[in-house]
């Protein structure tokens, strides 16, 4: 049981309550401030509402904005409540708001203003009541490449989300354990795709970004 979240870059564009408003997709002015290309959310729908008991885990619709483990900000960073909204940022939106979408409103991954794979803009959070050793956990996907195997271990170059494809793009060198769930989401029906063995060395490897 889990919350697959889809980061894009949003304008917000009309308050519709105190969490609730809809943002473009793109910078409007391109558009002309077009209202039918706004897209309806609401903000206070998040795994916080959702482990206080305000909503159901199936009613999530955006990630809150956390902190990572290096320090990094994360998640959602427009909004979250009327009226201290932040009028442009990026909303991380769970994907089953996405699919329920028209197909002329979806984000597109990656996003046209950014580069890499789609799992780059991808992270995942497993329900902490979930009988399963990820729960509580956030995951980010990132691009990786599998240069050296010890057993479970795995020495990858890993890229920055949404940088794999550019020619000045740097990877990170690290150990990784493929089988921790406290390094990556390992486990059934993970979102990790290399693995050791006969594993494909290259592709999708969600990282460790924190715990609710």
């Amino acid at each position: 049981m889990r919350s697959v979240f889809l980061g894009t870059g949003a304008f917000l564009g009309r308050v519709l309550g105190e969490t609730r408003c809809a943002f473009w997709l793109d910078e409007p002015t391109e558009h002309d401030f077009d209202p039918a290309r706004l897209v309806e959310i609401d903000l206070g729908r998040t795994p916080n509402a959702a482990i206080a008991g305000e909503i159901g885990w199936d009613a999530v619709e955006a990630d809150d904005c956390f902190t990572g483990p290096t320090g990094n900000i994360s998640g959602s960073t427009i909004g979250p409540r009327w009226p201290e909204l932040s009028i442009a940022g990026v909303i991380a939106i769970e994907e089953q708001l996405v699919a329920r979408l028209p197909a002329a409103l979806r984000p597109e991954y990656p996003p046209s203003y950014s580069g890499g794979r789609d799992y780059e803009h991808k992270s995942v959070l497993y329900w902490p009541h979930a009988d399963d050793a990820r729960a509580g956990r956030r995951y980010q996907g990132h691009h990786a490449l599998i240069i050296e195997e010890r057993g479970s271990l795995a020495r990858v170059d890993v890229y920055p989300p949404g940088r794999s494809d550019s020619p000045t793009a740097k990877p990170l060198t690290m150990w990784i354990d493929l089988a921790s769930p406290e390094q990556c989401d390992a486990g059934s029906h993970s979102m990790t795709r290399i693995g050791v063995g006969a594993g494909p060395k290259e592709g999708a490897l969600f990282l460790i970004a924190g715990s609710i």
